[in-house]
C-alpha cells in the first residue's frame, strides 16, 4: 500500500473511534424515534443523506446543522460521506462476535441479490470482507459509496442493527 494511502487509512481508523461523530448516530436515532420509523425507513434516510439532503433529519438539538457540518468536514478531509463512517462504525462495534460474522455474511448476500436480482447468486463476501480485514477503510468506503448495491446492502444491515433485528 502506498505511504499516502497508509496515512489516510490510519486517520480513518482513528476517526472510527472519534466521539465527535457520535452526533451522527444520535441524529439518526432521534429522527427514527420521533417519526416512528418502520423497517427500511432508516435506509431511505441514509440514501437521502448520501444525496446531501438533510431535510429529513430532525432539527432538534441542531442535529440537522451538526450533521451537515460534519458531513462537509469529513468529505473535505477524506473524500467520503460521514454516513459511511457511521455505518462502518456501527458494524465494527460488533467485531469479534458471531453477530459480526453474520452481519458481514448478510452484507455479501444482500449485495449479490441487489446486483444480480437472483436469489441463487453466488455470495461474494470477499468484496467487502477483504478491505475490512485489511483495515483498508478508504477502499471500503469507496466501494460502499460507488457501488449502489453495496451502499444499499450496508444501509439495510444498518437498519437491521438499529431496529434490533437478527441479521
Amino acid at each position: 500500500m502506498p505511504e499516502e494511502l497508509l496515512y489516510k487509512n490510519m486517520h480513518l481508523k482513528q476517526e472510527l473511534s472519534n466521539n465527535a461523530y457520535d452526533v451522527v448516530s444520535q441524529a439518526i436515532e432521534y429522527t427514527k424515534n420521533k417519526l416512528n420509523y418502520k423497517k427500511y425507513d432508516t435506509v431511505k434516510l441514509l440514501m437521502a443523506l448520501y444525496e446531501k439532503d438533510y431535510s429529513y433529519v430532525s432539527s432538534k438539538n441542531d442535529y440537522r446543522d451538526q450533521l451537515k457540518i460534519l458531513d462537509e468536514y469529513f468529505y473535505n478531509q477524506y473524500g467520503h460521506s460521514v454516513v459511511t463512517l457511521e455505518i462502518l462504525k456501527t458494524i465494527l462495534s460488533y467485531k469479534n462476535s458471531e453477530y459480526y460474522d453474520s452481519l458481514v455474511h448478510d452484507i455479501g448476500k444482500i449485495e449479490a441479490l441487489l446486483r444480480t436480482n437472483t436469489k441463487d447468486s453466488k455470495v461474494n463476501e470477499e468484496i467487502f470482507l477483504k478491505p475490512l480485514e485489511e483495515e483498508n477503510y478508504d477502499k471500503l468506503m469507496n466501494l460502499i459509496e460507488n457501488i449502489n448495491s453495496m451502499k444499499y446492502a450496508v444501509a439495510i444491515i444498518y437498519d437491521k442493527i438499529k431496529n434490533n433485528e437478527k441479521a
